[in-house]
Formats: C-alpha cells, sequence, structure tokens
C-alpha cells in the first residue's frame, strides 16, 4: 500500500483563460496588377477578427507567393519574413489599428499585400436557420 508522508498542497482551481481580444475585424487581401493592366486582378481575400490573425495570414500568403515566385524575385519577400523587427512593426501597427501595405515587384507584375481595419460597405448578413 502506498502511503504518502506529507500532505499534498492543497487543490487550487485551474487559471480561466484570457478572454480573447477581438480587436478588428481586419480585411485582408492581395491583389495582382500586371503593368500593362491597370486594373487590379484580386487573387484573395478573408477578414480577420484579431490583429495577431491578420499578420499571421500575411505571413502565410507571403510564403505561398516566395514559393511560386523564381528565386531572384523570392529573395526580397524571404527577407522580409525573415525580418523580425519588420514582423514585430507589422504586428504593432495592425494592433492600433493602422492599415499595413507590402508590395512585391518583379517580373512585369506588382502583388500588392494588405491589411486594414474593415468597414462595412453596406453589406448585409443573411443568416439561414434550417428546421
Amino acid at each position: 500500500m502506498l502511503q504518502l508522508l506529507y500532505p499534498l498542497p492543497p487543490t487550487q482551481p485551474a487559471p480561466r483563460p484570457a478572454p480573447t481580444v477581438v480587436d478588428g475585424p481586419y480585411e485582408c487581401a492581395i491583389d495582382e496588377r500586371p503593368s500593362a493592366h491597370p486594373t487590379p486582378t484580386l487573387l484573395s481575400r478573408t477578414r480577420a477578427k484579431t490583429s495577431w490573425l491578420a499578420a499571421w495570414w500575411l505571413q502565410l500568403q507571403a510564403q505561398q507567393l516566395a514559393a511560386q515566385l523564381p528565386p531572384a524575385l523570392a529573395a526580397p519577400v524571404l527577407a522580409w519574413l525573415a525580418d523580425e523587427a519588420e514582423q514585430a512593426h507589422v504586428r504593432r501597427r495592425l494592433a492600433v489599428r493602422e492599415p499595413y501595405m507590402l508590395t512585391v515587384v518583379g517580373m512585369g507584375v506588382e502583388h500588392r499585400f494588405s491589411v486594414k481595419l474593415w468597414q462595412s460597405r453596406g453589406e448585409a448578413v443573411v443568416e439561414v436557420k434550417r428546421r
């Protein structure tokens, strides 16, 4: 039989998780602007509830773009991703609700990553309930 020699410390309730701070939503978008066409083509757009998620989305999309570019054009994107000071700057700007834009230019095409505070443009949200 196992016997404890010292009493166990009193049990304490588990700490409650900190509430999620929703400081957004943020509109995150990537568009492509060929030099021959002045009109941009939207490649991706999403909304992020927090500045942290918006910064994470920006990094993820930049990694995916760098994987598709030739090495010479991917180098600036990879350098941006590896720059911890710049990543901290992105998070600080978004945390205080300032927009951030990253532009990658090469081979006659400009890719523009933008994150800004989302503002409703009169869009209606329709909720459908199933029976």
